[in-house]
């Protein structure tokens, strides 16, 4: 599949799934030791960044299984797979609780504790990477994305960019807290529903071999997209 056409998937879900899971993510990122002030920013961004490079080194390794069904030729099926599986993530709620044990719990608590008598910067890095792994229903979903991708490396950007997808409405809510209420919270999950359909139907498009210029262009055996021009 064409890196492009990933990237806006992945990019559009991360901004979707921000919106939809404010009620989630928002308390873990309210939460955090982070008092107002110089560098509070800047602070913020380094936990949300990292949390992006978390989510890449997920992505590298489902990259990696995804480039053995390129290689297999499956990529337009995988593609199909891809789009209904985010569909599905719509259309059944309780796929977005679904949760797995988290694997670096003692050391996200000693991070915390740390934290209580003296936040450094790196504190929040740690504690930013170290919750790019928390079990998230959101972020499997998102994982579709990297399968389709072709290659490690491209899994690992999809997954970056998903990342990415997710800050300005974290960012935002903790710069607006006291202004960011239920009832306005609301308002995000229809253009957040919206989003992640157009993203699971180009995923689909993608994959059916329409011949339709950008959207569903013909594919070569080896998945390239052949020439409209003669």
């Amino acid at each position: 599949m064409n890196l492009s056409t990933v990237l806006f998937a992945a990019f559009s879900l991360g901004i979707a799934g921000s919106l939809h899971c404010l009620g989630m993510c928002g308390p873990l990122v309210l939460a955090l030791p982070v008092k107002n002030g110089k560098g509070r920013m800047l602070k913020m961004l380094l936990y949300l960044v990292f949390k992006a490079l978390a989510y890449a080194v997920i992505g590298l390794f489902v990259g990696l299984l995804g480039m053995g069904f390129f290689l297999l030729k499956w990529q337009q099926a995988l593609s199909i797979f891809s789009g209904i599986f985010i569909l599905l993530f719509v259309l059944l709620p309780y796929m977005h609780k679904f949760t797995a044990k988290f694997p670096f719990q003692s050391l996200f608590s000693k991070v915390i504790k740390s934290m209580q008598t003296q936040a450094y910067w790196y504190h929040y890095a740690l504690l930013g990477f170290l919750n790019g792994f928390l079990p998230c229903g959101l972020v499997y979903t998102a994982l579709a994305t990297a399968l389709v991708a072709g290659s490690a490396w491209n899994g690992a950007l999809a997954m970056f960019t998903f990342g990415l997808g997710t800050i300005p409405a974290l960012f935002a809510l903790s710069i607006f807290k006291s202004k960011l209420t239920p009832a306005r919270q609301k308002i995000f999950k229809p253009i957040a529903t919206t989003l992640t359909v157009l993203v699971a139907c180009v995923l689909i498009l993608r994959g059916m071999n329409l011949g339709i210029p950008y959207i569903s262009p013909h594919l070569t055996p080896e998945g390239k997209v052949k020439s409209c021009c003669h």
